[in-house]
């Protein structure tokens, strides 16, 4: 009985397949939107089913390399004295905001401050400095001097100063 179910599911689906049994697929898969935005993936035109063609999306690696994440901060002063210098040299406020201590700003000093580190970002840099005070015969880091070139000014530099803060074991910026 098994046998003739098949059979008979074999011969009505030959008229549809064009009268053979074909061992190839056919490659041609339309990627199309319909209503609502929803996808459809067909092998008769998009214009057939009343839908648009869609861009080919891209093709993924099998395997994804995703950066990773950086959740290490300076512990030493002269790995900090580096990161703020990289984050200026790039001219990316985002970099250099990654290392200010924000836990004391409010959402409206931190709008203010936010416009002063665009602006220092934007600077090319000069020098950096690291003032520290000598306690009980240790170097404690207090501040950090930017010295930066003003755009408006060739050959002048204008010298702005940071507060250094250890919090969590990590050295920040802070006004």
């Amino acid at each position: 009985m098994r046998k003739a179910v098949l059979a008979v599911a074999l011969l009505a689906w030959l008229p549809i397949s064009g009268g053979a049994a074909s061992t190839s697929v056919k490659s041609d898969i339309h990627r199309c939107i319909g209503e609502d935005d929803l996808k459809i993936f067909t092998d008769r035109a998009c214009s057939a089913l009343g839908a648009r063609d869609r861009a080919e999306e891209p093709v993924r690696p099998a395997v994804l390399n995703l950066p990773l994440p950086h959740y290490d901060c300076s512990r030493k002063i002269d790995i900090f004295h580096d990161q703020v210098s990289a984050a200026l040299d790039s001219g990316d406020v985002n970099k250099l905001s990654g290392l200010y201590h924000w836990m004391e700003d409010t959402p409206n000093s931190a709008d203010i401050l936010m416009d002063e580190l665009q602006v220092i970002s934007s600077r090319r840099l000069a020098g950096i400095e690291v003032e520290s005070i000598e306690l009980d015969g240790e170097e404690h880091p207090t501040r950090l001097w930017l010295d930066q070139y003003v755009p408006e000014r060739p050959g002048h530099t204008i010298r702005t100063n940071f507060n250094l803060v250890m919090n969590g074991g990590c050295w920040w910026l802070h006004r």
